[in-house]
């Protein structure tokens, strides 16, 4: 096993590369694809909204399912599973016909396949990880492995002129299906731990409830409410208003680069102890502004409102999973990221429906400011939570 001293930099890299796929890839693409989805399947922002819903529902039943399949099938096996069920997905939504009248369902299959390969592997990501990480370097190694959100972000944002042709959505789901095959059988020849017996770990649902964990967990699902709210319908809020398309394609590449500044920000803001406790509720805070600035439609607002958001995008989990972490044993950590992630997932599969409802009921830009309350509600939680941090 690499030394606990110094950073296990080839696994974090590959870890990377597994946010980047499950999280930036799997939301944020489907962001910037949804405009040309809608006009090809005449889909409203509800259906949009639900077929993102669905991968996220698939994301939080494998987050729930994760501990019990890593002591059954072994950490190493059960990522590898993971990425081959998200690559079938993938390719499943690349292959649908449009003319089909069942094709949002099969899209809906697709996406939650998906869903149930990211949930597996993420929490398995970060057991490996954090199993080969001395406690000083927890947060850091945390911040570097959600930055491969960051990388998706970026991506989308330089591909989204391409990625609006019709049918550009097609290649978008294929390549992520690829990567999820190259992760699969490229997980790097290191020992991985087991997640332990059930009996283990003194975590339970119940813990939840308490002041150690209950303002974590509730910050945690504001912000899966308020990122997935803001992602699913930037794009599409953009386009229905008839933004050019340098706007929406400016939008994108301007919160991937945020979102590496912000990470950038937390990893100096670790290394300062008076400081430290704050990053939560700043990174909530400015995700709040910026979605409430971005409920205007002209090239300004949207610009200013990614930055704000980007700053805290990759931050928050980050933040977040290292968290769950110093809370809790090492036998532990596998039932706490997965009850912590599950609030976040529950939050991820509300934010779009509700988003894409109330964009259906009173304008597209209802969406970001509802994202917006989520955030603001996160922020106050994460202020709360500063005295158990």
């Amino acid at each position: 096993m690499n030394d606990v001293r110094t950073l296990p930099l080839r696994l974090i890299a590959w870890g990377a590369l597994g946010v980047a796929l499950h999280v930036g890839l799997a939301r944020f693409a489907y962001g910037v694809v949804l405009p040309s989805l809608r006009d090809e399947l005449g889909l409203g922002f509800t259906a949009g909204g639900v077929l993102n819903a669905l991968h996220l529902a698939g994301y939080l039943a494998g987050t729930l399912m994760g501990p019990m399949l890593g002591r059954r099938m072994g950490l190493a096996q059960q990522m590898r599973a993971g990425n081959l069920l998200t690559a079938a997905g993938a390719l499943l939504c690349a292959m649908v016909p449009t003319t089909f009248w069942g094709a949002p369902l099969l899209l809906g299959a697709g996406r939650l396949a998906t869903g149930l390969g990211a949930g597996a592997t993420i929490i398995a990501i970060m057991v490996s990880v954090f199993s080969q990480v001395n406690e000083s370097s927890r947060a850091t190694a945390s911040v570097l492995m959600w930055t491969g959100m960051a990388g998706a972000v970026l991506a989308c944002g330089v591909g989204a002129p391409w990625l609006l042709e019709p049918g550009a959505w097609r290649l978008s789901f294929a390549a992520a299906a690829m990567l999820a095959i190259v992760l699969a059988l490229g997980f790097p020849t290191l020992i991985v731990p087991s997640f332990g017996s059930a009996g283990e770990t003194g975590f339970k649902l119940a813990s939840v409830a308490t002041p150690r964990w209950a303002w974590l967990v509730a910050t945690y699902a504001c912000f899966g409410v308020g990122y997935v709210a803001y992602s699913t319908f930037a794009g599409a809020r953009l386009s229905a208003a008839a933004a050019p398309i340098w706007v929406i394609a400016s939008t994108w590449t301007t919160l991937g680069l945020a979102t590496l500044a912000g990470s950038a920000a937390t990893i100096l803001l670790l290394s300062r102890p008076m400081l430290r406790s704050y990053a939560l509720p700043v990174a909530m805070a400015l995700a709040a502004a910026g979605c409430a600035v971005s409920a205007a439609t002209d090239a300004g607002a949207a610009m200013t409102g990614a930055i704000l958001v980007g700053l805290g995008l990759a931050a928050t989990p980050a933040l977040v999973t290292a968290a769950a972490r110093s809370r809790s044993s090492a036998a532990d950590y596998a039932r706490a990221f997965s009850i912590a992630t599950a609030a976040m997932g529950l939050g991820q599969f509300a934010g779009p429906i509700l988003a894409g409802g109330l964009a259906d009921l009173f304008g597209a830009s209802a969406a970001p400011l509802f994202a917006a309350l989520a955030y603001a509600i996160g922020a106050v939680f994460a202020t709360i939570d500063r005295r158990f941090a």
